[in-house]
């Protein structure tokens, strides 16, 4: 039995005022006022995300597959471990079995979760569920339509270390997946 999703809704708070600017097929942007009661009043813009879910594939204890993917919001191809939104009606671990097989080709892995972190929490309500993924097959993956997976990338605990230090990794979802990595397998300096 994989965790639930549940989404933490300011929505339902007493004196809060939420206003939705604009829905994509993705995220949405809401504008919330408060009224603390003097006059005073506060906005803040809100981007909704809601829940996703990031995956640190373990080939086994010595190597850790990553993804080079050309994000558009960065204009950038960036190094990093895959991930994806959760589908409604899916848990976490089912969307980190469907993400692992899409965008890196890995099926039939042990998931674990491991943590689960805000993003941006100061404009944004999104949350990421960092699963580890040990073994499993190694086989083609599927990446969707809007997806742009340049290639899958093996690295060794030292290669990430020295990946990390020197800033070639930069995506947050991936260096908070992989110290958690590194901590668990006790693979810091020198591990």
């Amino acid at each position: 039995m994989g965790l639930r999703c549940h989404r933490f809704d300011i929505r339902g708070l007493e004196g809060w005022i939420d206003l939705i600017v604009w829905q994509g097929r993705r995220i949405g942007v809401d504008l919330l006022s408060d009224d603390i009661g003097v006059g005073v009043s506060r906005t803040f813009e809100v981007v909704r995300f809601g829940q996703g879910v990031a995956i640190l594939p373990l080939l086994d204890m010595d190597r850790v597959v990553l993804i080079r993917q050309f994000r558009p919001a960065v204009g950038e191809t960036v190094l990093e471990i895959p991930a994806g939104k959760i589908e409604a009606g899916e848990d976490v671990l089912e969307a980190a079995a469907r993400e692992l097989h899409e965008e890196v080709g890995i099926s039939e892995a042990t998931m674990r979760p491991l943590t689960s972190i805000w993003t941006t929490p100061g404009f944004c309500d999104e949350v990421i569920h960092i699963v580890m993924a040990r073994g499993g097959i190694l086989g083609e993956s599927c990446p969707e339509e809007d997806e742009w997976i340049e290639e899958r990338v093996i690295l060794s605990w030292d290669d990430v270390r020295t990946s990390m230090a020197e800033g070639k990794i930069r995506d947050s979802k991936t260096l908070v997946a992989l110290s958690w990595g590194l901590l668990f397998l006790g693979k810091g300096e020198g591990g």
